[in-house]
């Protein structure tokens, strides 16, 4: 009996040990600069025409087919045409922050052609202004954060 006893003691220790405490998921996590990420938050910034876009997950997916659009459209089709369209992770990724003014500041872009970051970071900079985003009744400051495929970007970029 003991041989059965204590083994089982032991795994129930160590369970209990390593078990993790719940989280609430109802409390956004808040960055410390105080930013929200906008998947969370009550009323997420949106650009102008994406407010009645229906659900929560319709409105952030019309956000970010605005966001994308408006950076073809932007982006300089003479350097388009320059960057090689070869890499192997051609992903781009972009995040900023959009201030409880709906303004875009902070915007951070990582990809593997410094002259396509340069352009982008410039674009993302002159985005329209965002609808202002506000959890629990308040105005915040909101982290966005959006993944482009470079090759698809270019090829419209160039075609627009």
């Amino acid at each position: 009996m003991k041989k059965f006893i204590i083994p089982a003691f032991v795994c129930l220790a160590v369970q209990f040990g390593f078990a993790q405490n719940a989280t609430d998921m109802s409390t956004p996590k808040v960055s410390p600069n105080g930013t929200i990420n906008f998947s969370v938050m009550d009323n997420a910034p949106q650009l102008s025409g994406c407010e009645n876009a229906g659900s929560v997950q319709q409105k952030n997916k019309c956000t970010s087919d605005k966001i994308e659009a408006f950076i073809q459209n932007a982006f300089n089709k003479d350097i388009a045409r320059t960057i090689p369209n070869d890499t192997k992770d051609n992903s781009v990724y972009i995040r900023f922050i959009v201030n409880k003014q709906g303004a875009v500041e902070n915007v951070g872009v990582r990809t593997n052609n410094a002259t396509l970051k340069k352009e982008i970071v410039k674009i993302v900079k002159t985005l329209p202004s965002f609808s202002r985003g506000t959890h629990k009744g308040t105005n915040v400051d909101v982290s966005y954060a959006v993944t482009l495929q470079a090759d698809r970007l270019l090829r419209n970029a160039v075609k627009n």
